[in-house]
């Protein structure tokens, strides 16, 4: 009986190192898709945006300082630098992409990039800073210690659904209330794309973000949901 729970607990232990390691192995390879990108694929990026008569700058100093004050960029910076820097018109409204990227410094081996990828579209008027964004443990402490916005308030609509779903931090309880009251509080509820695309409310640009690099697939479905939502906002709000 002994010997048999042995055997049991060896095969256990093979199974799961087995998966641990095709964990770690998915895992890389996954990274590895999303970050790198081939002169090839740069310049079906390039080709793209001429394609379609927008403007690119490959790299702008300073660019991201004014997407300073919310993820993924930081609260505040100078001279912050961006790449892929795009600019255009989209259904109407013109909108910019752009890559921020950070240098993570390795002490045993080389640095490493962090990627993302940023979208924003102009809205018609200006309004103060919120982001709606998958829940995350200790919202209400960290917002209470002022690290969003420099003391912005999670504010709660009432409505269970959208409660549960989404985390609203924002500087104007008043402004959030009256943007996601009605229409669009219940858009973002049934619709499945909000679940994976955070947005943020910067002056009169909405924005939303991922982690990897810019590439021509994800520009017209960043660009399309951004307009989405722009279309189930109030139009007082």
């Amino acid at each position: 009986m002994d010997e048999a729970w042995e055997v049991l607990t060896l095969i256990g232990m093979i199974l799961f190192m087995a998966a641990l390691f095709g964990g770690c192995i998915w895992a890389w390879r996954h990274v590895k898709k999303r970050d790198d990108r081939s002169p090839q694929q740069r310049e079906e990026l390039l080709q793209f945006i001429e394609s379609r008569g927008w403007s690119h700058t490959a790299s702008f100093p300073g660019g991201g300082d004014r997407y300073c004050g919310g993820p993924p960029l930081p609260m505040q910076g100078v001279n912050i630098p961006i790449w892929d820097y795009t600019v255009g018109e989209f259904r109407g409204r013109a909108f910019c992409c752009f890559e921020y990227n950070t240098r993570n410094t390795n002490s045993d081996g080389p640095d490493t990039w962090r990627y993302n990828t940023v979208f924003a579209v102009t809205m018609p008027t200006s309004g103060p800073r919120m982001s709606v964004e998958r829940p995350r443990p200790f919202d209400k402490l960290n917002a209470r210690l002022g690290e969003f916005f420099g003391g912005g308030k999670v504010v709660e609509l009432g409505v269970p659904e959208f409660d549960k779903a989404f985390r609203i931090i924002a500087d104007d309880e008043a402004f959030a209330r009256s943007v996601l009251n009605g229409y669009l509080a219940q858009f973002l509820t049934s619709d499945p794309r909000a679940k994976d695309q955070p947005l943020r409310f910067h002056g009169n640009e909405l924005l939303t973000w991922h982690q990897g690099r810019l590439r021509p697939e994800h520009i017209d479905q960043k660009l399309n949901y951004l307009c989405d939502v722009l279309d189930h906002q109030p139009a007082q709000a």
